[in-house]
């Protein structure tokens, strides 16, 4: 139980920056809004720092979905199935869903090592900060789904006994 224990933690740190995260953007679309409308003067840097909170939000919001087994799922033809179907239907889609955080993870890194000395137009930050948010990410939703698919399976094999 110390592996759960631990993914507590990583959970309420993520939950801590969605909303740090979520803070940042409607305090910078304020002060944009307020400083366009008010003063007729933009705010260069506001719209990006928006856009890149707002992937590194999805990306990691993602990946509490991911743990909470909460992304969207169309079941409509899986209740249907008889079960040996929905095992085998149920693997491949495991399956399927690590190897798109896998390619998630290698690329995403790729990408955010290729970036790194391409600065942002506003804020003059590196690149790779707003990639970085994709291998993070997938790496997350990869952690969390391995966690949820071994617990799932060691509560089925506990009320089968």
């Amino acid at each position: 139980m110390k592996v759960k224990s631990l993914f507590d933690k990583l959970e309420k740190l993520i939950l801590f920056l969605l909303s740090a995260l979520f803070a940042v953007m409607v305090i910078s679309i304020f002060l944009q809004i307020v400083l366009r409308y008010v003063f007729h003067s933009a705010n260069p840097w506001a719209e990006e720092l928006t856009r890149y909170s707002f992937v590194w939000l999805t990306m990691l919001g993602a990946s509490v979905a991911s743990r909470k087994r909460r992304h969207m799922n169309v079941d409509f033809f899986t209740n249907m199935m008889p079960k040996i179907a929905l095992k085998i239907n149920n693997v491949i889609a495991s399956i399927l869903t690590l190897s798109l955080f896998l390619v998630m993870i290698i690329y995403g890194a790729n990408l955010a090592s290729i970036t790194h000395k391409q600065l942002s137009a506003a804020l003059s930050m590196p690149m790779s900060y707003a990639y970085l948010a994709i291998p993070v990410g997938g790496f997350l939703m990869l952690l969390f789904t391995v966690e949820s698919y071994f617990v799932k399976n060691i509560n089925e094999a506990v009320k089968e006994d």
